[in-house]
């Protein structure tokens, strides 16, 4: 059938090399009844772990070769650290710069329309407005992390099982159609699945085109149905069952893409999350104000809190963007996919110049 790809003579050579081939770690005696444990001697055991180190490391140099994509990985990473990092870092350094000015003014506004002996009661009432608030912010934000993130989990597990029904679909039809006029063509109908449906359709999904759209709506040019007709004569073939398995996966894929958290959700987590950090100054503010102290003092160290706790919210908020996108960041699954599918893509190129070659030579005949 092919193989969708070849280890190079230097990787066989240290699997076939005799020094791995250790002795049994116990051999019968010569009565047949007793068994005498061999313990392999110190040099054998040092020739193995040196052997061992080979091979792993020259499969390893097989696998960077076989899949360049995984250099790309860093790229990704680092676009994705500057989209989470870069807008954390501008907030907490505003916050630092403008704390002693909002402090100042949120302690002169207190003086101004609060009773003096009423000032501490404002305090208390604003300690609880923050210990609320930053309740809620953690519930929330905690089950958005946790819906998002068992999207992911649901969208990893669904595409590794639809990868491999796929290939077990081509395993199927190479059998049943191998030699025939039909093979190319059951061969073009799996290829345009992988590329229109599996790749295009998570490169292309920008949340215009929902998902439950994609499931609903039946294309006019089927590739699954088209295997079908051509394997099956009068009642459904073995391919049926690989076919409904493929489908099946394909709809757990389409189910993990549906967005659970709406925008709105996050447009709601974003306002609270101000909220929570906007309250910090107002508490610094009233507590100047109830001591009396309303002027320029050196604030650095609330000024250095106040930017962490900045930092912290927009940096917590931005991974929950990058977990909700759907492609192009380091918490996505499309370069991943780009991996799985490469030795798919492999072998059907193989098969369909070997298909193509036994149309030639039976026209030629």
């Amino acid at each position: 059938m092919g193989a969708a790809f070849s280890f190079p003579a230097s990787v066989h050579k240290i699997a076939q090399s005799p020094a791995l081939a250790s002795p049994c770690c116990s051999r019968l005696s010569p009565n047949r009844h007793e068994i005498r444990e061999v313990i392999p001697s110190p040099a054998y055991q040092k020739q193995r772990f040196k052997d061992t180190r080979l091979q792993a490391a020259a499969l390893s140099a097989v696998d960077n070769k076989l899949f360049p994509s995984r250099k790309e990985r860093g790229f990704f990473e680092v676009k994705t650290l500057i989209r989470v990092l870069f807008p954390a870092i501008i907030s907490g350094a505003i916050a630092y710069a403008t704390l002693p000015t909002l402090n100042n003014q949120i302690a002169s506004y207190v003086l101004k329309v609060t009773d003096p002996g009423k000032i501490s009661m404002l305090g208390d009432a604003v300690q609880s407005f923050i210990s609320l608030v930053g309740l809620l912010y953690s519930i929330l934000v905690g089950q958005v992390f946790g819906f998002l993130y068992s999207q992911q989990e649901a969208l990893y597990l669904a595409l590794f099982d639809e990868v491999t029904e796929s290939k077990s679909l081509l395993e199927q039809v190479a059998l049943v159609s191998q030699g025939r006029s039909m093979y190319l063509t059951c061969l073009n109908s799996i290829a345009r699945y992988v590329k229109n449906d599996l790749l295009e359709g998570m490169e292309s999904f920008d949340g215009s085109i929902t998902p439950s759209l994609l499931l609903s709506a039946r294309p006019s040019d089927d590739p699954l149905e088209a295997i079908l007709y051509l394997t099956s004569v009068g009642v459904p073939g073995h391919v049926y069952d690989t076919v409904r398995s493929l489908r099946q996966a394909r709809s757990r894929r389409l189910g993990a893409l549906q967005r659970k958290v709406p925008v709105i959700h996050l447009i709601m987590l974003w306002l609270l999350g101000i909220i929570m950090v906007g309250s910090f100054p107002v508490f610094l503010g009233v507590s100047e104000a109830a001591a009396g102290l309303v002027s320029r003092s050196n604030m650095t160290v609330q000024s250095g809190l106040f930017g962490v706790a900045t930092f912290s919210m927009v940096l917590c908020k931005s991974v929950l963007i990058e977990l909700w996108r759907t492609k192009g960041g380091a918490y996505n699954v499309d370069k991943t996919l780009k991996v799985m599918v490469s030795g798919l893509k492999k072998e059907l190129d193989e098969r369909m110049d070997e298909a193509k070659k036994i149309m030639k030579r039976s026209k030629q005949d």
